[in-house]
């Protein structure tokens, strides 16, 4: 379905708007709620906007009325889901507005892949008295289709130019249990899940993790570019039993506790002790698990 230069339109009055008075975010589990005009799943990786079009009370005809207020519930909806997207945390310093402040090209592939967004849902509810449809529109993360393929070779480009190491903030630990040395051949780990409970790390496209100095130990720059558009650079849950769980852990996780986190607006890279890294790094070795983006990050 074609919106032609309503949308665009639109798309102009969201920017107008995002930048005058941002939608807070709350965080609820792994869903990122932007405001009321949508959210955006961490775990499933999906965007999500919300629209609504009030029936108009002068047509008679039930079914056109409908058809009305759905249209604009889907422009709506459009309108939403691309002030969710541009909200979209892509790492430690940037979202995904901001790549595109920089970047026309970027800008322009952003508004073409939210016009591309599918009708996930729509109901009939009832808004200050009168009858009214609601419609849900949403767009994949990551994938051939996603937002990565736009995004991802960005950051991947940025990253490959030398950074300075990020301040960081460390916090006591319970004294974890004793990680048993990396293992090797038929025992090799086959992933690695951070627990970064307590530390408020913040979900991410792009996240890296860091040592103490506040220097990159992993991220995009050190996956295939592939993979990272693919599934993305990290999966995320709630609980160490959901992360051994996930599909991206294997059979035989390597499990550490970051100590902190880098000091940055986003919140989004847990730093190790390093111990924990040169573990990790040794690990890494001898399977190569980081190569596959094979990473969980537990989160509050």
């Amino acid at each position: 379905m074609k919106y032609g230069a309503m949308f665009i339109a639109l798309a102009v009055c969201a920017t107008v708007l995002a930048q005058s008075k941002l939608p807070q975010s709350q965080m609820v589990g792994l869903v990122e709620k932007i405001g009321d005009k949508g959210k955006i799943d961490w775990q499933y990786g999906v965007i999500y906007g919300k629209g609504i079009g009030a029936m108009p009370t002068n047509e008679p005809n039930k079914a056109k009325a409908y058809l009305k207020a759905r249209r604009y519930a889907v422009m709506m909806a459009l309108e939403n889901l691309l002030m969710v997207t541009d909200r979209v945390r892509v790492d430690a310093t940037a979202y995904a507005e901001d790549f595109e402040v920089k970047n026309e090209r970027i800008r322009t592939e952003v508004r073409g892949f939210v016009k591309g967004a599918e009708v996930v849902s729509e109901r009939t509810i009832t808004l200050n008295g009168a009858p009214a449809v609601e419609v849900t529109m949403a767009v994949r993360m990551y994938g051939e289709d996603g937002l990565s393929r736009i995004l991802i070779p960005e950051v991947a480009a940025q990253s490959s130019e030398p950074a300075k190491p990020l301040p960081v903030v460390t916090k006591p630990a319970p004294q974890p249990a004793p990680v048993p040395a990396p293992a090797v051949s038929g025992n090799a780990y086959t992933s690695v899940i951070i627990d970064t409970l307590g530390l408020g790390i913040r979900p991410a496209m792009s996240p890296k993790i860091r040592r103490q100095d506040g220097s990159e130990v992993w991220g995009t720059v050190s996956v295939s570019t592939d993979f990272a558009i693919e599934q993305g650079i990290v999966a995320y849950a709630k609980t160490l039993e959901e992360a051994k769980a996930n599909r991206r852990a294997g059979r035989h996780p390597l499990i550490l506790r970051a100590v902190g986190y880098a000091k940055t607006p986003g919140r989004t890279d847990p730093v190790l002790s390093d111990n924990d890294v040169r573990l990790l790094l040794t690990a890494n070795e001898n399977s190569g698990f980081l190569n596959e983006c094979r990473v969980i990050f537990v989160v509050d």
